[in-house]
């Protein structure tokens, strides 16, 4: 099966079906020596954002917030 047609297939299942796959994909992919390495320019943000974190713990988002944020969008 070529990965349009499984692109097909993936647009047709619900936004929760999605989402487990990807998160599935994400671990089968996670199990593959040195694919999901990050960039240094990832890791720098990633240190970038944990120290605003530190800076102010206040400034943050649960993540009912986000879900709303991300639905308000569509």
């Amino acid at each position: 099966m070529s990965v349009d047609a499984i692109l097909k297939e993936v647009e047709a299942l619900s936004a929760e079906e999605q989402a487990e796959l990807m998160h599935r994909l994400q671990e089968l992919l996670s199990r593959t020596d040195g694919w999901l390495e990050l960039s240094d320019e990832m890791k720098a943000e990633l240190d970038r954002r944990e120290a605003a974190y530190q800076a102010d713990p206040s400034n943050v988002y649960t993540w009912e917030q986000v879900v709303e944020y991300v639905k308000r969008k569509k």
